[in-house]
């Protein structure tokens, strides 16, 4: 087992020597090319959990003293997968994640965030508001996917609360592992309560080794992929022959830090038609907790 205390060494291995937090020396390309470079992977096993979630909210999101937010842009694209039949695509999305939090003392960060995506056709690739089910051969209406009833969580080292529930903490799987000269950590948490309970999501984030390192940075400027699982949303109109499957989605995308960061086409149409959304929703803290923090 690797400790959070030598993990870092442990990956010098294929990112060089790393001296006090700094990586001194990289791989070179042939090296990473050459049919003998054997891949470094390795698990990090944290001493401390609340070193463990400090971590975790520097890649996901920012270990901010006080509030801050963070903005992630992706691609994702939807499967469906009905009983008794193979899997098809269905469509793609371009959207982005807005977070939002808050420090409350003692590692408790209050989360919250809006999602917005764009169906995209899978075959010209262009914004649409119609896709093809591919189980029923019928074009539907494919509305702009907004998510801004998340109720929110308070994250902190013993797991995460939603705020919607009655306080108890619920288990958060992560794992930080070492891949050459990249951090990765692999996450996966399920829905609210409220929710259907078909829904999980599980994401990977990466980031160079050597601005992990670097404490002083407390947004690290990750990328990442991931998958969800849910039900078929109502416009697809399945039949009932096929009501015991369910949607599968996958998604990549990275941390950027600004929306004059989004790209272009998506940019100008969210300033168009959501520009409330290209900012965070601070309301949001406006309600009240129904649990003690």
């Amino acid at each position: 087992m690797v400790s959070r205390r030598n993990a870092l060494s442990v990956a010098a291995g294929a990112t060089g020597a790393l001296l006090g937090g700094q990586v001194a020396q990289s791989q070179t390309l042939a090296s990473l090319s050459s049919p003998t470079s054997q891949v470094t992977s390795e698990f990090i096993y944290f001493d401390d959990p609340v070193e463990e979630f400090r971590a975790h909210m520097r890649i996901e999101r920012d270990l901010v003293e006080d509030q801050g937010s963070t903005l992630t842009w992706y691609h994702w694209m939807v499967f469906v997968i009905p009983g008794g039949r193979r899997p098809e695509p269905l469509m793609r999305y371009e959207g982005i994640e807005y977070s939002y939090f808050r420090h409350l003392g003692n590692n408790n960060y209050r989360i919250h965030a809006h999602n917005l995506s764009f169906p995209r056709d899978l075959e010209t690739n262009a914004y649409t508001d119609t896709v093809l089910n591919p189980i029923t051969q019928e074009r539907v209406e494919a509305p702009v996917s907004l998510l801004l009833t998340d109720p929110g969580t308070v994250a902190s080292p013993i797991g995460f609360r939603n705020l919607n529930g009655d306080g108890t903490a619920q288990d958060v799987y992560r794992q930080f592992r070492v891949e050459d000269n990249l951090i990765k950590l692999d996450s996966v948490r399920s829905a609210p309560p409220d929710w259907p309970a078909t829904h999980i999501e599980n994401s990977c984030q990466w980031v160079d080794i050597d601005l992990f390192a670097n404490e002083t940075i407390t947004s690290l400027p990750v990328k990442f992929c991931g998958h969800y699982a849910f039900e078929y949303y109502p416009w697809l109109n399945m039949p009932y022959e096929y009501k015991h499957g369910h949607l599968s989605g996958f998604w990549d995308g990275k941390k950027v830090n600004g929306p004059s960061e989004l790209p272009r086409e998506m940019l100008d149409r969210m300033e168009r038609e959501y520009p409330e959304l290209l900012a965070p929703r601070w309301g949001d803290f406006d309600r009240p907790a129904p649990f003690e923090i």
